[in-house]
């Protein structure tokens, strides 16, 4: 090996090592955060999502119930072959109350890129993560509510198509190379035929860990990070003001339900 590439490939490797340590750095501080937002909202935050699921179904009950009276049963049947209007805007970014089974890979909830063996996250873990991490009521401003609609909206794509490459692209996590989710085990793709040499494994390494700081970098919860960090400055609390809004609107849910329930009660329908 000649001088000059020994001295790329020691330049290399200390790249690489830098950004491992500063990808992990930022990683540990994302879950610290994320744990504390679990504490201080996270039962807040499902059980509006629960409230909203639940009001959701109990409304186009009630508007069911209301058609079969104006159009009558044998309408109804023709009707319920025609597709319904679209759920409201403001709920279609939340995630579902119930996950359903998946037959998915199962592993450890780990960086791939930083360990040594391959560790492929379990997407009904790594789902409720992302539904936690984009979930529109974690949203400081109208744009932020918007793109984490966005994001759930494709989120529960993933999901509920079982694609896990995507789930994990979503969640700023980079799939190993040389390995293939689409299969249904983990199998080496096949070698390419001129083999990459050290230096560009490691630059391939090094590329894919700056683009998975940029994407971690870029996630809502660490701009809220930010933000509950700036409001600490000022002596404010802001996790405490998120948990009394929050608080304020399962309040308004629970009446909202609490009325729904009610006009079905009253139209004699007990199911």
């Amino acid at each position: 090996m000649s001088y000059r590439v020994d001295q790329e490939l020691k330049a290399a490797n200390h790249d690489l090592q830098s950004a491992e340590a500063e990808l992990n750095e930022l990683i540990q501080q994302l879950r610290n955060f994320e744990a504390v937002v679990d504490t201080r909202l996270g039962s807040l935050l499902d059980q509006l999502s629960d409230l909203n699921a639940e009001t959701s179904s109990l409304d186009a009950k009630l508007r069911h119930i209301r058609e079969e009276r104006l159009f009558g049963t044998d309408l109804m049947r023709y009707l319920d072959g025609a597709p319904r209007p679209a759920r409201s805007p403001s709920l279609t970014g939340l995630p579902p109350v119930g996950l359903p089974h998946r037959n998915a890979i199962h592993g450890t909830v780990d960086n791939p890129l930083t360990s040594p063996d391959v560790n492929i996250p379990d997407i009904k873990v790594l789902y409720r993560k992302l539904a936690r991490r984009y979930h529109p009521d974690l949203a400081r401003s109208d744009a932020d509510r918007t793109s984490s609609n966005e994001q759930m909206t494709e989120i529960n794509r993933a999901y509920n198509a079982g694609d896990l490459p995507a789930l994990m692209r979503l969640a700023g996590m980079s799939i190993p190379y040389g390995v293939d989710l689409r299969q249904p085990a983990l199998q080496p793709a096949k070698p390419h035929n001129e083999p990459l040499s050290e230096l560009e494994q490691i630059e391939r390494k090094l590329k894919a860990l700056r683009q998975q700081s940029t994407r971690v970098s870029s996630l809502p919860i660490v701009k809220l990070s930010l933000e509950v960090k700036l409001a600490r400055h000022q002596g404010r609390d802001l996790l405490r003001e998120m948990a009394a809004d929050l608080q304020y609107k399962i309040a308004r849910k629970l009446a909202e339900r609490d009325y729904l329930r009610s006009q079905i009660q009253a139209s004699g329908n007990t199911e």
